[in-house]
């Protein structure tokens, strides 16, 4: 080799070197320390466009390095790994895990998300949520990534509100969607003031969807309600929900977790909300269920009851059922069960009246103390001032009232002990103190299991031997002379919403049927 040659070698060597050791970042140069964050493009990435066949998109994330020194990134993955319905192409690399990903100061990267979505498969989830998780420094980031499972309507915010908190002494941001918009993206039906939606597909409700002041939304059979968690449903003053279905094909509120680990599982979202001023609300054959509150229904301003309900099953709420305050409702063929605190709250007062109703509370997902039943007749104000609301009426007849608590299962919390309004006529109660208002109970139940079949599974059906067979008011049971399955009523009837068939003709209990 010539010495030209040689000299050309040691240049290109030293070279090659030089670019080498400056690409090279040692551990001590990356920006480190809990302050140090990723910038992102955005917090989530929503592919919202529904297929009619199976589709593929892909979607740019960009990643932004804000910091004076470079940043390294031990892994870039998604959080449900290889189950994910997303597939991640990071700086060129499509591996599952990324590691040791570098971006330099004040610079950025491109990382791609792609999804195969058939929206038509129903038994894909409604939404399919993952994360992409960027690891480094101890930590992590996430950014959220969710896509349309099936083929729904997605009612989704598109108005908003400031509420004040008061536990925060701010405002909160509410986000929400009304019943009577976006009618051809949302299944909607509008007739003047009369909203229909349509049954051939879910709903699917993302943040709250309110049913506005003067309109009435009407729901009829097989309109199936699904909500993201923390979502709620709202009627508005003036304002009218009418859910009324058959029985087979009732009208369903529930989470939008459709796998059988989550059939059962309570606060996937949050509650049915009848705000104070509405009015003439009907739910026949419907059930609500795995939410935290079922229904709250407030203050009746007006001669008409705030809601009428039959034929519904309201179940698996993380704190109380039926949440009613100085309301007006009306109940036939009602079943409440399994709930945190109270399954039947009936607070401030107010007029109530049920009929065959059954009130279960065999809560087992934590320790309750609170009775299945309340009845109270005050609240206290802003002020912390004790304010009076009479119970104007409160009617059980051929009811239910029993759960697992050792001793009592009905709290009456009552100002001035006032019960002159308070009647129980041949129902089956759990109360040891019964003896303290004996006046108000008549042909009455006491301690006495209603030996359900299985209440575990939250089969409230009688067996042969339970003491509510035969013990009913048949003068009530000709208001409702078929229970909650359709089964006509005996004469004297049984006590609770469902009237006693041996096993062999036994139908499926409604509850349990997996939709």
């Amino acid at each position: 080799m010539s010495k030209s040659e040689k000299f050309f070698l040691f240049v290109v060597v030293l070279l090659f070197s030089t670019v080498v050791l400056s690409s090279c970042v040692r551990e001590d140069e990356f920006a480190h320390g809990d302050y140090v964050r990723l910038k992102f493009s955005s917090d989530t990435i929503t592919f919202d466009t529904v297929f009619t066949t199976v589709g593929s998109v892909t979607k740019k994330l960009m990643v932004y390095n804000t910091e004076d020194e470079p940043v390294k990134i031990d892994r870039i993955c998604l959080v449900n790994g290889a189950n994910s319905y997303y597939r991640l192409n990071v700086d060129g690399s499509t591996d599952l895990v990324v590691k040791d990903v570098e971006i330099a100061a004040k610079d950025s990267m491109f990382i791609f998300v792609r999804t195969e979505i058939n929206p038509n498969n129903a038994s894909n989830p409604l939404l399919i949520y993952d994360s992409i998780a960027f690891l480094f420094n101890d930590k992590a980031q996430y950014v959220r990534l969710e896509a349309y499972g099936q083929d729904a309507y997605f009612h989704k915010p598109d108005h908003f509100l400031l509420s004040f908190n008061t536990q925060t002494n701010r405002y909160d941001t509410i986000r929400y969607s009304l019943a009577h918009q976006n009618c051809e993206d949302r299944g909607i039906e509008v007739e003047g003031n009369q909203i229909y939606w349509k049954t051939d597909k879910p709903h699917v409700i993302l943040g709250v969807c309110a049913v506005d002041s003067a309109y009435t939304l009407n729901l009829g059979s097989n309109a199936r309600l699904h909500f993201d968690k923390n979502s709620e449903f709202w009627v508005y003053n003036a304002a009218t929900l009418k859910a009324e279905a058959d029985r087979e094909a009732p009208v369903v509120f529930q989470g939008m977790r459709l796998d059988d680990y989550y059939y059962n599982v309570p606060s996937q979202w949050n509650c049915i909300r009848f705000m104070a001023g509405s009015k003439d609300n009907v739910l026949d054959n419907v059930v609500i269920k795995n939410n935290i509150i079922g229904l709250i229904v407030d203050t009746c301003v007006n001669s008409s009851p705030t809601l009428t309900i039959s034929n519904t099953r309201i179940e698996n709420c993380s704190n109380i059922g039926l949440y009613a305050r100085g309301a007006k409702v009306e109940g036939k063929n009602v079943i409440v069960q399994n709930c945190g605190s109270h399954a039947v709250a009936l607070t401030m007062g107010g007029s109530y009246e049920f009929i065959h109703c059954t009130f279960a509370n065999y809560w087992s997902y934590s320790t309750r103390t609170d009775a299945c039943l309340l009845l109270n007749d005050y609240y206290v104000d802003v002020y912390d001032a004790v304010q009076y609301r009479e119970i104007e009426r409160a009617n059980f007849h051929n009811c239910i009232v029993y759960g697992s608590l050792s001793e009592d299962e009905m709290e009456l919390d009552l100002l001035n002990g006032n019960v002159a309004n308070i009647y129980f006529g041949n129902c089956l109660l759990k109360y040891a103190k019964w003896q303290d208002y004996s006046s108000i109970f008549t042909n009455c139940i006491f301690n006495k299991s209603p030996l359900f079949v299985d209440v575990a599974n939250g089969n409230v059906c009688l067996q042969s031997s339970s003491p509510a067979i035969g013990r009913g008011d048949g003068v009530w049971s000709y208001t409702v002379p078929y229970d909650i399955n359709g089964v006509y009523r005996n004469d004297p009837p049984c006590i609770g919403a469902l009237e006693y068939v041996p096993s062999t003709d036994r139908k499926a209990f409604g509850i349990l049927k997996k939709r």
